[in-house]
């Protein structure tokens, strides 16, 4: 009875988890006033480590996250960047070099096309280079999912994230865009925990957004 109890409260717990993010995402349709600071508390990591074995830029957005990375790596951070992901790798790479990145200490990962695959991808080519603490680097929006995948697919790596933001999203335009990919995260996140098993809690290794000392691009 005990075991059948356990699959029981887990079920619960998503479903509300699930039905306050729906309700979450919906209300950005009316784009109220609070919506931007819930989400921002809810998804916006920051655990950045003063050093690590590796930099992990994720695909997805070639203007700030290549910046990020690579101020990452000029301040001593980490040795090496691997950019993971299909589609804006070149252009990521172009960026990391011309900000000052050694092209031969960028790796690059170009088969994967979802935050998941981005994990399980990148995981043999981590393990392979002995790495155990990784810096991802992403969109503020993204850092939780981004986060929790990556602890939860590669336990052997402890892994922060530094975020970025693109300068636009300042604009009344940009700020709408991205809140469309907020109210866009807070759907994927208790999908990812339903069809993935990627649940949506932080290890203790990351702090809450506010704590890092590293400032953000």
């Amino acid at each position: 009875m005990k075991s059948s109890k356990k699959p029981r409260l887990a079920f619960r717990i998503f479903g509300v988890l699930a039905a306050f993010l729906a309700i979450l995402a919906a209300a950005w349709l009316s784009q109220p006033i609070w919506f931007p600071k819930i989400w921002r508390h809810l998804l916006v990591i920051n655990s950045s480590p003063e050093n690590a074995d590796a930099i992990v830029l994720l695909g997805g957005e070639s203007q700030a996250r290549p910046l990020e990375a690579a101020r990452l790596y000029k301040a001593g951070v980490a040795p090496v960047v691997y950019i993971i992901g299909t589609g804006d790798t070149p252009t990521n790479r172009r960026a990391l070099i011309k900000a000052g990145v050694p092209a031969d200490r960028i790796m690059v990962e170009t088969k994967s096309r979802s935050t998941l695959q981005n994990a399980d991808f990148a995981k043999p080519l981590l393990e392979k280079a002995g790495v155990r603490q990784a810096i991802l680097v992403t969109s503020s929006f993204h850092a939780r999912r981004a986060l929790t995948t990556f602890q939860q697919r590669i336990p052997g790596v402890n892994f922060g994230v530094a975020t970025s933001r693109i300068g636009w999203w300042d604009t009344p335009s940009g700020r709408l865009q991205e809140d469309e990919w907020a109210a866009i995260e807070l759907v994927k996140i208790p999908g990812y925990w339903f069809y993935h098993g990627i649940q949506p809690w932080i290890k203790k290794t990351a702090q809450p957004a506010g704590t890092s000392q590293t400032p953000r691009s």
